[in-house]
């Protein structure tokens, strides 16, 4: 199969993306009213020392895959369709997560004056869904893109992410909602529906 169709499968999927994000985004930034965020300078610093770098070599890679080519990594086609199955699957899954999230949703840990607890759509089973959709999506990209830059940074910045604030967000809504959120905890999964995991 021609690279240069799982490339615009990657293309598709990851503008897509990030169409959701901004749509949601800027909804949210006007109906959230006074915010209160919970990240420190640490996470902000990070964001910028390596995400500003990564993303303008990263635009590079969509107009011109072989200024990565060093990176790229020879995968069976087979795990590229994967990689179109979950690329395509994820996208219904962010919207669904966005959408249920609402005001909510931020890219920074915050906590607002209106903020709700939501326990609709995937939060009914899951109390992170995002990280584990995006996962699936940044999995998908690491497949596509057969390169390990591409792919493995993304994987890499999310588990970063998840296992330095998961913990501060939970920590965050039960300060916020307290045993409200208690109780949310007991009967829901932390990624995946409770069952599943046995956290």
């Amino acid at each position: 199969m021609n690279q240069n169709f799982f490339h615009a499968v990657f293309v598709a999927a990851f503008f897509a993306f990030l169409l959701i994000r901004a749509f949601y985004f800027e909804k949210a930034r006007r109906e959230q009213g006074r915010v209160e965020f919970k990240e420190g300078n640490r996470h902000k610093a990070l964001r910028a020392v390596f995400g500003i770098p990564f993303m303008l070599a990263f635009a590079v890679y969509i107009f011109y895959p072989p200024v990565l080519a060093w990176a790229d990594v020879d995968l069976p086609e087979w795990a590229q369709w994967l990689g179109v199955a979950l690329g395509i699957a994820s996208i219904p899954l962010i919207l669904w997560t966005h959408r249920a999230l609402g005001a909510n949703f931020s890219t920074t840990l915050h906590v607002r004056d209106e903020h709700t607890l939501v326990t609709e759509g995937p939060y009914r089973w899951v109390r992170h869904p995002m990280y584990a959709v995006l996962f699936i999506h940044f999995g998908a990209i690491a497949l596509l893109t057969q390169n390990w830059f591409v792919g493995g940074f993304f994987l890499a910045a999310l588990t970063l992410i998840v296992v330095t604030r998961v913990q501060n967000e939970e920590t965050a809504m039960t300060e916020k909602f307290g045993d409200t959120y208690r109780e949310y905890i007991q009967r829901t999964g932390r990624f995946f529906p409770r069952g599943l995991t046995t956290k």
